[in-house]
């Protein structure tokens, strides 16, 4: 008999300062079943190893070359003890003292349910990229249409899944976007995704052009390898069709709302990016 209900897992990399605020809020949760924190460390340069130190988690390291979204997170759910695990990325803030008690409360009223998916919040004082902060990041069809199909986009950056159903289902090699492979798992098992609001954090990024490059090149390769297809049709029929996205955009330039040209190009370098990354453009 397993002496621990929930796991909270933590995958870092150079987490940064705020990491110690996000282990703190773990702490503070007002919750009446016992969890352990487990973190798996991939090569942190900074701070992030000392910060761990004055918590009482349970750390495992592997080496930097070694990281794979999918696999990775296979290796972090095994270290896992308890019958609900929960996932939580570096860089997020739950919201109050009541989000792990919101984020594991469904589980207990629906045995169909195998993963919850908490609220995201943009933090209000936080350098936040602007389409994160208006909630139009992901305005391309290929989030469109997943979402339609599956009514969420399952987010392993506040999430929580039953152990055993992963223990059945475990997660393959992905370079990117191994939740929604998951999420298809879910489906194809006739099983259940819910979606908890009250189960907030805070969460919002700033990228440099090369980081958000990046991430949205990341971003297409995933959706290639959970089966999303995005040509370039595709490409230029959401630039079309969202063209009210860049005269939003440079409203919000005149404004002075935008930082940098890359947020004022967004809603041009989106649908690119998608597309080259698709097609391992890189």
């Amino acid at each position: 008999m397993r002496n621990v209900l929930l796991s909270i897992v933590i995958l870092t990399k150079n987490a940064g300062n705020t990491f110690e605020q996000t282990l703190q809020a773990i702490y503070r949760q007002d919750i009446e079943y016992p969890f352990e924190v487990i973190v798996v460390d991939s090569g942190s340069t900074d701070e992030t190893l000392n910060i761990l130190k004055k918590f009482d988690v349970k750390l495992h390291t592997i080496e930097p070359e070694l990281f794979n979204f999918g696999l990775t997170r296979n290796y972090s759910f095994s270290l896992a003890s308890g019958d609900i695990i929960i996932t939580i990325s570096q860089d997020v803030l739950p919201f109050n003292s009541l989000w792990l008690r919101n984020l594991v409360t469904p589980f207990y009223e629906n045995d169909k349910i195998a993963a919850v998916i908490g609220g995201i919040r943009i933090p209000e004082n936080k350098d936040v990229f602007y389409w994160e902060k208006i909630g139009k990041f992901n305005f391309t069809s290929e989030t469109v249409n997943w979402e339609k199909k599956y009514k969420y986009g399952l987010s392993f950056v506040n999430c929580a899944i039953r152990r055993d159903f992963w223990e059945k289902n475990q997660i393959g090699f992905t370079p990117h976007s191994e939740d929604k492979l998951f999420q298809i798992m879910i489906y194809e098992a006739g099983n259940d995704v819910f979606f908890a609001k009250d189960a907030a954090c805070y969460h919002g990024h700033q990228y440099s052009f090369r980081a958000l490059v990046s991430r949205l090149k990341k971003e297409g390769l995933g959706w290639k390898h959970v089966g999303v297809y995005y040509g370039f049709v595709d490409c230029v029929h959401d630039i079309y069709k969202n063209k009210w996205l860049i005269k939003q955009s440079i409203n919000a330039y005149l404004r002075k709302d935008l930082k940098s040209f890359h947020e004022l190009f967004f809603p041009i370098l989106r649908p690119i990016c998608i597309f080259l990354g698709n097609k391992n453009i890189f």
